[in-house]
């Protein structure tokens, strides 16, 4: 049998290179280092000199589905792994379903590839300059519209690297990703020079030492800086007010607390572990999405029972529950909401989720066209929240993400500038089984602390539960599918970050002096040359 000529090319195994490297730096691996020149093999592709003076054309198309599919594949796999437990309707359309994501998330991928390849084609190694800063704005579009899915980026990689996390701090999860490019960048150059290429900025070739002397300085540098942040993070934490916060993760079988007839055993373990939380010292008590599967004030007979063990043990409690209401055309609407109920067994506050996962929670795009809500894949069909909500526990503010929201930053960022000191992530990861998903979730709320230099607070209801301090250090972590609790001393941090400030306008003006540096540059050589 005679194998493909497209299979036996540089462009598949550099394309199916840098995908296994880059998904085996991904959450929950620690090889997140593997990134630092996990797209080495495809950017050699696209700039090997001798290739691009002897070889064929290059074959882009190759490059890049070999590259998307290859990651996106990996990293993805859990969606053909769900269980009983999913309430989707169509399992057996589920690889159908993980190509087709697969392949959404290789749009951004693929723009950038093509255009690095279209300004190869023009200015040879000069378009080595444009990569970093083009696939930052290729990441930056993941998150945009109603079908945003920014699931890890490569910032993400660099979760279980403490030193540069703080980096988040100042320029976002954009800029950790930009740190792993340019080390990838500064790597290729780096073996361009051992064969006496070097890309020209404008008429003048720098220098063969200048790559590595520069990367050893940014590593150093964010290294640096990595260091000294959690230091005064961790003095400043150690000497600020807390709160004694606890996470419930009572493992609830998710076929039982939909069941009615089963709903009464599933309030006994948050129940039982909540007084024990309120033992330890516990003054917030949280519980995890839709840990009351219903409206609980329409309820007098659960609402007493809630109501009368917050006030017996004096704690407070905050809980996402189903949440459903008569709009003023009559029609009923529910959200996905969550509930701050107060010591003395008062509902003082209200979030309903505002971000709801396309496909799994509602059909998107409804409002161009309404009856895409009629299909039925087994979505729950929420509606969105109107605005996002400060709860204020003794002096102490907190904001809510439910589930998909931790991984978007500019949800987390929003609540801080409001007047949040801590971000609190409730979510039921319990419909993805065993798989890696829920640690890939839990990871990149991860990246909602380091951004804000806030504490979070995650609590599952099948797991994965933690807090996270805002250095990034992860504490009081839970398994997954175990009954448990924690209950830890948390130090809330009003004001936020330089990021939380100034959010991604810092770096977009910095890729903005960048290109138009190069532009000119470009021009003006061009100019020369004729």
């Amino acid at each position: 049998m005679r194998v493909p000529a497209w299979m036996q090319t540089p462009e598949l195994r550099g394309g199916v290179a840098s995908g296994v490297l880059l998904a085996a730096a991904a959450p929950p691996s620690p090889l997140g280092f593997l990134a630092w020149g996990g797209l080495l093999p495809l950017l050699w592709v696209l700039f090997d000199p001798r290739r691009q003076r002897e070889g064929p054309p290059l074959r882009l198309r190759t490059l890049i589905l070999s590259f998307g599919l290859t990651r996106h594949l990996l990293q993805l796999h859990w969606l053909v792994l769900l269980g009983d437990a999913s309430p989707l309707t169509f399992r057996w359309a589920l690889p159908f379903m993980l190509v087709l994501l697969a392949l959404y998330a290789t749009i951004p991928d693929a723009l950038v590839i093509a255009l690095t390849g279209r300004l190869r084609d023009r200015g040879g190694l000069t378009a080595l300059w444009w990569f970093p800063g083009l696939w930052v704005l290729g990441e930056w579009t993941r998150g945009l519209g109603e079908m945003g899915f920014p699931w890890l980026s490569l910032a993400a990689t660099q979760l279980r690297i403490p030193v540069v996390l703080p980096l988040a701090g100042l320029l976002g999860e954009l800029g950790v990703s930009l740190f792993v490019l340019w080390c990838n960048a500064l790597l290729l150059l780096i073996l361009l020079a051992r064969r006496g290429c070097f890309p020209r900025l404008g008429r003048a070739v720098l220098n063969r030492w200048w790559a590595p002397v520069t990367l050893l300085l940014m590593v150093a540098g964010v290294g640096g800086y990595g260091v000294r942040t959690i230091r005064a993070l961790e003095s400043a934490g150690a000497a600020g007010p807390s709160l004694r916060v606890a996470g419930i993760q009572a493992n609830v079988d998710l076929r039982d607390k939909w069941d009615p007839a089963k709903r009464d055993s599933t309030f006994v373990p948050y129940d039982r572990l909540s007084r024990r939380a309120a033992q330890e010292g516990a003054r917030l008590v949280v519980w995890p999405e839709t840990a009351i599967p219903f409206d609980l004030p329409r309820r007098p007979e659960y609402y007493a029972r809630v109501r009368d063990m917050v006030r017996e043990t004096g704690i407070y409690l905050h809980s996402g529950y189903v949440e459903r209401r008569i709009n003023e055309e009559g029609r009923i609407e529910s959200y996905n909401s969550s509930f701050l109920m107060a010591d003395d067994g008062a509902i003082v506050g209200r979030y309903r989720k505002m971000h709801l996962l396309p496909l799994g929670e509602r059909m998107p795009f409804q409002s161009w066209l309404p009856w895409l809500g009629e299909i039925d894949f087994g979505q729950a069909e929420w509606t969105p929240g109107p605005e996002r909500t400060v709860f204020e526990v003794d002096g102490h503010r907190f904001s809510t993400l439910i589930c998909f929201e931790s991984i978007f930053s500019r949800f987390s960022r929003e609540a801080v500038q409001r007047g949040a000191g801590m971000l609190v992530n409730i979510t039921n990861d319990g419909w993805f089984g065993r798989t890696v998903l829920p640690e890939q979730h839990a990871w990149m709320s991860v990246l909602r602390a380091c951004e804000n230099r806030v504490p979070l607070v995650r609590v599952a209801n099948n797991g994965i539960s933690f807090v996270v301090r805002p250095t990034g250090e992860v504490v009081a972590r839970t398994g997954l599918f175990e009954r448990a609790h924690f209950t830890v001393d948390v130090t809330p941090r009003p004001g936020g970050s330089f990021y939380t400030r100034h959010g991604d306008t810092t770096l977009f003006v910095l890729l903005a002096v960048g290109m138009g540096f190069l532009l000119v540059v470009t021009v003006v050589s061009r100019r020369r040359v004729r």
